[in-house]
């Protein structure tokens, strides 16, 4: 296989997505890569958890970001997954890049921000959690679905390569690639055409798709340069 499989929020499909427990799971899969979600707190910490509210994964009531990171730190994330996990507490994401780092891996950090979030506010709190990190930057990719938090991205953080996802290739999507000059495109794989595949490609620009649990399903496998997967022991050997 010469694509990259990324362990989407670690190995969500077994474990806990966005924990230490999955995280560790996808280092003993032998993965390389591994896409995890960032968000801020009430008090400005960037925390590793993808949904703006805390029901699904988590025993938690309400918003991230109407929590302080120590109120936060004692909700259960595990527990909702399997009783196996019970404990499993939420990452700063300077303990994620610890963590990325002493497992050997490469990071790719989706960026998670809506209507009541700044985008500038919300990079300024990244860019200051990267510095702090020694983790490579060739090892880090930033993405987003928020346009403004790409172009902060890039213009603050000119160092790191940055991604843009979207749902559907858009002709707006593809003004901000090459505004940003960005490493890749993340697309929906159920919506991937020979189209959207020549022309990134014609610009030097690499299509990364989510999420494909079931590689059969997707006929432009062979074609893309990574794939985001929960379900990683599907795609045998992992590269």
């Amino acid at each position: 296989m010469s694509f990259i499989i990324v362990g989407h929020r670690g190995v969500a499909g077994t474990h806990p997505e966005n924990t230490k427990a999955s995280i560790e799971q996808a280092a003993k899969l032998g993965l390389k890569w591994i896409e995890v979600d960032i968000q801020p707190t009430q008090d400005d910490e960037l925390v590793v958890c993808h949904d703006h509210t805390l029901e699904r994964c988590s025993d938690g009531k309400g918003r991230v970001d109407e929590h302080t990171l120590a109120e936060l730190r004692q909700l259960d994330f595990g527990r909702w997954k399997s009783e196996q996990f019970e404990g499993e507490k939420i990452l700063t994401l300077g303990e994620l890049l610890a963590l990325v780092e002493e497992h050997d891996l490469s990071v790719n950090l989706e960026i998670k921000v809506d209507s009541r979030h700044q985008a500038p506010h919300v990079v300024d709190l990244l860019h200051a959690e990267l510095i702090r990190s020694n983790l490579d930057t060739d090892r880090v990719l930033l993405s987003s679905f928020s346009h403004e938090v790409v172009a902060e991205m890039a213009h603050h953080l000119p160092r790191y390569r940055v991604g843009v996802i979207t749902e559907q290739l858009s002709q707006d999507d593809l003004l901000l690639i090459d505004q940003v000059k960005a490493f890749s495109c993340h697309m929906n794989y159920e919506n991937v055409n020979q189209g959207h595949l020549d022309t990134l490609s014609e610009a030097n620009i690499q299509t990364w798709c989510y999420t494909v649990n079931d590689p059969s399903r997707f006929e432009f496998l062979s074609k893309v340069d990574a794939v985001f997967t929960d379900f990683p022991d599907k795609f045998r050997p992992i590269n």
